[in-house]
């Protein structure tokens, strides 16, 4: 119960951020690796409004707006000056680095004077493990219910429409290029809000806090596909909110048999890489050679590398 209980208090924190990744990736069709830089900022602009007196909420708002900003730049990179999404992303993280530096002007900044959402939880008579797990499930919660609501909209559904198949959307009408820049908005929102709250919640921002977080959502994003395999928005949405929460657990346990911290970041690409490899393979990855699994899975792997191209990004 311990274990998931610590999956439960960690891990919720990150679920707005698996499902920016999740808009991103399912309902736009995007790469969009600007929720990296997102992530950083959202917790920069945070850290910085608290220290300023703001209050938790409105400093969290701001964190937001800042992850919001990015996406935006990120949009126009991508519509108006035709830069490939992936490319966009990358130099989009890249300089997320250095706005975070100036908008914290040092490397880090400690919070632990400062009032946070959790503080306020806590001063109901909540523990701070209790109050963690919460807030999360709060922020979690309401960001589900609200893409759930959203995507069921007529907007939302031409936005799903944009990325399912751009071509069809466009010949019915759908603006596809605004739908796209308002969905990397709210995706780079929504990652920058789970910045803000892991800034919060761990009392203090440093810079480093971006560094690879996109591969926890991913993770996340992975373990629920997998368990929820339709394209149905409420079981991907709950699937992604127990893929982050199984992740988590999954840490956690490794830490408990003693794995040394550094190796976290290993851990969560060996999971992920497992679960692509078998949502890709299925019992292929041990069909004896000779057998209709095996030639079956050969026949698909050529496909794929056929299919797969690199985009020109020049």
């Amino acid at each position: 119960m311990s274990i998931l209980l610590i999956g439960a208090q960690v891990g919720l924190i990150y679920g707005p951020l698996a499902l920016g990744i999740y808009f991103a990736l399912n309902i736009l069709s995007l790469p969009d690796l600007t929720l990296e830089g997102s992530f950083g900022i959202g917790g920069a602009s945070t850290a910085v409004a608290l220290v300023a007196g703001l209050d938790p909420a409105t400093a969290l708002l701001l964190g937001i707006l800042g992850g919001a900003i990015a996406g935006l730049i990120t949009g126009l990179l991508h519509v108006y000056l035709r830069m490939n999404v992936l490319l966009a992303g990358i130099l989009m993280t890249t300089a997320a680095w250095s706005i975070s530096l100036a908008i914290m002007g040092a490397g880090n900044i400690s919070l632990l004077s400062q009032a946070t959402i959790f503080t306020w939880i806590e001063g109901l008579g909540f523990s701070g493990q209790w109050a963690a797990i919460i807030v999360g499930a709060l922020a979690s919660g309401l960001v589900a219910l609200v893409l759930i609501w959203f995507l069921h909209t007529n907007y939302g559904l031409s936005m799903r429409a944009s990325g399912l198949n751009i071509q069809t959307a466009r010949s019915f009408g759908i603006r596809t290029e605004a739908r796209q820049i308002v969905g990397l908005i709210i995706a780079n929102g929504l990652a920058a809000a789970s910045g803000a709250l892991v800034v919060q919640s761990q009392g203090f921002m440093d810079v480093s806090i971006q560094t690879g977080v996109i591969v926890v959502g991913l993770a996340a994003l992975m373990i629920g596909m997998s368990v929820f395999k339709t394209p149905k928005i409420i079981p991907s949405i709950l699937g992604v909110l127990l893929g982050i929460l199984v992740y988590r657990v999954v840490v956690t346990i490794a830490l408990k048999l003693g794995l040394p911290p550094y190796f976290v970041k290993l851990v969560t690409a060996l999971v992920v890489f497992g679960i692509i490899a078998v949502r890709a393979n299925g019992l292929g990855l041990i069909a004896i050679p000779g057998t209709k699994a095996a030639k079956k899975n050969a026949r698909e792997r050529l496909e794929y590398l056929e299919n797969d191209r690199v985009v020109n990004i020049t």
